[in-house]
């Protein structure tokens, strides 16, 4: 009984910890977005909007991006084999514990600034996730 017991809190406990630590990553997200949206809006152009299904795209990427962070995929394909359809520009990023620290990591890249800036792009995701206390970020951009 004793070791049921424990079996139970110590599931509990890790529940507890993976929904903290989402719930986290997507403040982090949803920061870097805003910030996003912030810098283009002072350069006159309208705010991206977030795409649930671009997301799907982001949270691959940064997944894949753990193992090999490149814009060519684990598999040598294009970044934008995940789905041809929804992407178009994407921006990665490692080792940065915050949104302003991405945000303006981007922001001193001229190619991932022009992502940022470009009028064409309507929509974006940014997903992030975390191996060994590193964390990586992918942006995906849409029209």
């Amino acid at each position: 009984m004793r070791n049921l017991i424990r079996t139970i809190v110590v599931s509990m406990f890790f529940a507890v910890m993976m929904t903290v630590t989402a719930f986290a990553q997507n403040a982090l997200e949803e920061q870097a977005l805003a910030k996003v949206n912030e810098i283009r809006i002072a350069n006159g152009l309208s705010a991206v909007q977030h795409s649930a299904s671009l997301e799907t795209t982001s949270d691959i990427r940064a997944d894949e991006i753990t193992s090999y962070f490149s814009h060519t995929r684990p598999d040598g394909s294009a970044w934008y084999t995940v789905n041809a359809d929804l992407q178009y520009g994407e921006n990665l990023a490692e080792g940065y514990n915050s949104a302003d620290e991405v945000v303006s990591a981007w922001m001193a890249s001229p190619t991932h600034r022009e992502n940022i800036l470009r009028s064409d792009f309507t929509t974006c995701a940014i997903s992030t996730t975390t191996v060994n206390g590193r964390t990586y970020w992918a942006q995906e951009f849409g029209i």
